[in-house]
């Protein structure tokens, strides 16, 4: 026979799943473990003669073929098991151990186990009762706590829905679950009420309960669902010594809190929001100090204003000045908001909607005073994400300024900041040793020792310092790449200065702009203890925003805040940040959305002005989503659109960069493709293709970079002449002055115009004559003076097996060969100097090429034949 088992103290989850695994296999037997909730007991007490559960006592005698065991992974045994009796656990948390040779597993991350088999059940089309259903939606219930536990899930919803539809009563759920305490539960409320103390664990609320019993009570767990409900701490541990034995029952109301995780250490589990254990043999005191500590390592800190807040240069507006004057600001740095300062102290915010709303009714002569929201509403850094909202709903301020201890403005907060972070992934300690990791991995140790010793002189200098853009996201993305680009929220000059001052090196700086390297050298490899596995030089950046003044001129740039640098790249997997200084070291910053659209897999830009400020950001979408393989999302699409026609207004060497980043990609036709279904190509010239013969030049030039057909010693290890190529194949089918026009707006180098010019009459004219074959003497007429960059372009888009055959045999055989006989030897025979030379010379290299003669001998004949000829053809030129 098959068993359906489940574990002891059985939950409502526990009894829905195994009367979900008896509907999908009607021959198995679900067997109820000898202990149950209350709840749960009561519920069958009424109801259990409509349901297929039987005791163990019940159980009929005979050998257990098999069992299902849900809602947990430890399998109980009962009367007919043997010791590698064959299990299929289905629970909806990870394995926790390996499988034994007898077991298999399946399960999701949803909130209850009972989901995952009530799918099933409605895509095999099984029929419900009402009591069936209504049991079913107990096990959903019970452990996602009515559908509001952070764990919940959407399948989870959905099966409840579709158990609602089927007949489930929603009353019974409600009574059932809200089940009153007894007379034995209510006195160990009471008890434990008098023994809660609540603490604080990095930032967080956690109420701790214990209390020691002489006898033993069932159904502890629904005293602390009545203690969590009247304390509201972050999360609740309840201790409950019961002889020799300590019962922990902990439940949790946030993501920092995963309070499975730390029961999993005390011998127990279950999962983020709900779990317990049994320590035999404990004590109660011993238990709770090793609770603590565990607490103080695995609980992660919580979300502070710190976190959140933009900082660096905040900007503020005076109260006097005018309501016009900061319209014209507003306008020019795209801010909704500003703080109001007078005499150095808060006294206001002021919003664009205000502002707006002043000079729509002609007050732009007023000051800012008249029209601020007046009042001194501010947070610190350490205030607590709760504390702010609170703020923010008493105030009715969508940004609050953020102080410090004295009381300085440091930073700003906005209501934009908290609905970022809905959604956001976990950034606790976990995802930071995680992300620490992935550097550690990714970076050589040389690199990554001087990564952390920047990080602690910036620390020492209390300023901030960031990895950012490309580098973090080909860090999440596992793709190499160590040009890793450093943010300095401050000053990045004063901290290159400090660094060469305390390690060597030198400082190239560009104060301008804010920039400067760290050149390092043997002296700084020395303070290091040798080694030297890192670049020669570092960049720093000194975080900054954007402005443009008018749409596709380049940006007015001012110092800023990281957040603010972050807003004004192009895309967002391109706005990621890994904090490297103040600490916490390795904290990923993602206020944009960068990674899920990483694991979207699509190109999404920032705002809707994204491509009017940069229409060469349209290039790169494009080379960001063939080189990545994601997809240019929808809304961003629309907006590519609507700006090409930006792109005219482009300069040549702009566009022309991006086209050089696109013939550096790997395979740089797929972004030309993509140009072309864009519309871009068309812009730039309308017949540009980006075709199947497009590919396959492309492709053949691959292959001769990979394998080179000859030596190519004017393209040996350098990228630009391969470019250069693949370059002269685009446009190598446009017309001479289609082509002279791209390269004037382009404004390429004489030398690339020259080479497109010989790739057309290479397409046009060389390869049509060697598609057949060709004495060897007309080939060198046809490929003489061409590059080598003009050679692999002719192989590449050869047409025929033998026009790339005979320019191989032009490069590697007969481009060297020459007559013997020399002008001087011509002189000798009685030729008198002129253009006969240089006709006379060809004409014996052409028969040497071609075989007419093999020997200096033979070419000095014919050298005498043709002299005869031509002193015979001036005669009769003379008569």
């Amino acid at each position: 026979m098959k068993l359906i088992l489940t574990h002891e103290n059985a939950d409502f989850d526990a009894v829905a799943a195994q009367l979900a695994a008896y509907k999908l296999e009607p021959t198995a037997i679900p067997v109820l473990p000898r202990r149950l909730n209350y709840n749960v007991r009561d519920f069958l007490h009424l109801y259990g003669s409509a349901l297929p559960h039987m005791t163990v006592r019940d159980l009929p005698r005979g050998p257990v073929d098999s069992v299902t065991v849900v809602d947990t992974q430890s399998v109980l045994t009962v009367r007919g098991m043997r010791p590698n009796t064959p299990a299929h656990i289905i629970d909806h948390h990870p394995l926790s151990e390996p499988l034994r040779p007898h077991q298999t597993y399946s399960g999701e991350p949803v909130g209850a186990t009972t989901t995952l088999l009530v799918e099933l059940i409605r895509e095999a089309g099984v029929t419900l009762t009402p009591i069936e259903a209504t049991l079913l939606t107990l096990g959903i219930y019970e452990d996602t706590g009515s559908l509001l536990y952070g764990t919940t899930t959407a399948r989870d919803i959905a099966a409840a829905a579709w158990l609602v539809a089927k007949g489930a009563d929603l009353d019974v759920v409600r009574r059932f679950l809200q089940h009153p305490l007894n007379e034995e539960q209510r006195e160990l409320y009471d008890r434990l009420l008098q023994n809660t103390s609540v603490v604080d664990v990095h930032g967080h609320a956690v109420a701790i309960a214990a209390v020691g019993l002489e006898g033993n009570i069932d159904q502890i767990s629904t005293v602390a669902h009545k203690l969590r409900e009247l304390l509201e701490p972050a999360a609740l541990f309840m201790l409950v010594q019961m002889g020799s034995r300590v019962q922990l029952v902990a439940r949790s109301t946030v993501d920092e809190i995963d309070v499975g995780r730390i029961a999993e250490q005390l011998g127990g589990g279950g999962h983020s929001r709900a779990a317990a254990a049994l320590i035999e043999d404990g004590d109660l005191s011993a238990t709770r100090r090793k609770l603590e500590a565990l607490l103080e390592d695995l609980v992660e800190p919580a979300v502070k204003v710190a976190d959140l807040m933009s900082t660096g240069v905040v900007r503020t507006v005076p109260a006097d000045m005018s309501v016009r004057e900061i319209s014209q600001e507003m306008r020019r740095s795209g801010h909704e908001g500003y703080p109001v300062v007078q005499d150095g102290a808060l006294v206001g915010l002021l919003t664009r909607q205000a502002v707006d709303k002043a000079m729509a009714h002609r007050l732009g002569h007023l000051p800012v005073s008249q029209i601020m929201e007046s009042g001194r509403v501010f947070v610190q850094p350490s205030d607590s994400i709760g504390y702010l909202q609170e703020q923010m709903m008493r105030s009715g301020w969508g940004q609050i300024p953020v102080v410090d201890a004295d009381g300085n403005l440091i930073g700003i907060v906005t209501r934009t900041d908290l609905i970022k972070r809905w959604g956001q992934p976990d950034n606790g300690i976990s995802r930071r040793k995680e992300i620490v990791r992935r550097l550690e991995a990714a970076l050589s140790p040389g690199l990554l020792h001087l990564v952390r010793v920047v990080s602690q002189q910036a620390q020492e200098m209390n300023l901030g310092l960031y990895c950012v853009g490309g580098f973090v996201r080909d860090l999440l993305l596992a793709r190499p790449n160590t040009d890793i680009d450093l943010v300095v929220e401050g000053d990045a000059i004063a901290l290159v200065r400090q660094l060469v001052e305390r390690y060597g090196g030198a400082m190239r700086k560009h104060a301008q702009f804010g920039t400067a390297t760290w050149l390092l050298d043997a002296k700084v490899a020395a303070s290091f203890g040798g080694g030297g596995d890192w670049p020669d030089t570092l960049d720093f950046v000194t975080a900054r925003t954007e402005f443009y003044e008018n749409p596709t001129a380049l940006p007015t740039v001012e110092q800023s805040s990281i957040k603010l640098d972050l807003h004004r790249r192009d895309f967002t997997i391109n706005t990621l940040a890994i904090r490297l200084a103040p600490e916490p070291f390795g904290q990923l910053l993602d206020f944009w959305g960068g990674e899920r659209d990483l694991r979207a897999g699509q190109i999404r830009v920032l705002h809707s002005l994204s491509f009017v400020d940069d229409p060469t950001r349209i290039l790169r979408a494009a080379r960001f989503e063939q080189r990545f393989g994601f997809r240019i999302e929808e809304r961003t699409l629309g907006l590519i659109e609507k700006a090409l026609p930006l792109l005219d207004r482009v300069s040549g060497p702009r566009l022309r960069h991006e086209l050089e980043l696109i013939l550096a990609e790997a395979r740089p036709e797929l972004v030309l493709r993509r140009l072309q279904d864009l519309g871009v190509l068309a812009r730039l010239q309308p017949d540009l293709a980006a075709d199947d013969w497009l590919f396959a030049a492309f492709e053949a030039l691959r292959q001769a970079r990979q394998t080179p057909p000859w030596t190519l010693r004017e393209m040996t290890n350098t990228r630009d002449g391969w470019e250069l190529a693949q370059f002269v194949v685009l446009c190598c089918r446009l017309k001479v002055e289609d082509a002279e026009r791209i390269g004037r707006r382009l404004q390429v180098k004489r030398r690339t115009l020259d080479e497109v010019a010989d790739g057309i009459k290479t397409y046009r004219m060389r390869l049509p004559a060697l598609a057949e074959w060709q004495k060897p003497s007309t080939v060198v007429r046809l490929l003489g003076g061409l590059s080598d960059v003009g050679l692999v372009v002719a192989w590449a888009i050869a047409p025929t097996y033998p026009a790339r055959t005979q320019i191989v045999r032009y490069v590697t055989e007969w481009k060297a060969v020459r007559q013997t006989l020399t002008g001087h030897d011509l002189r000798a025979l009685g030729v008198p100097p002129g253009p006969e030379y240089g006709r006379l010379l060809r004409r014996l290299r052409d028969a040497r090429l071609d075989g007419e003669v093999q020997t200096p001998e033979d070419e000095r004949a014919l050298a005498l034949q043709l002299l005869a000829e031509f002193k015979e053809g001036n005669h009769d030129a003379q008569e």
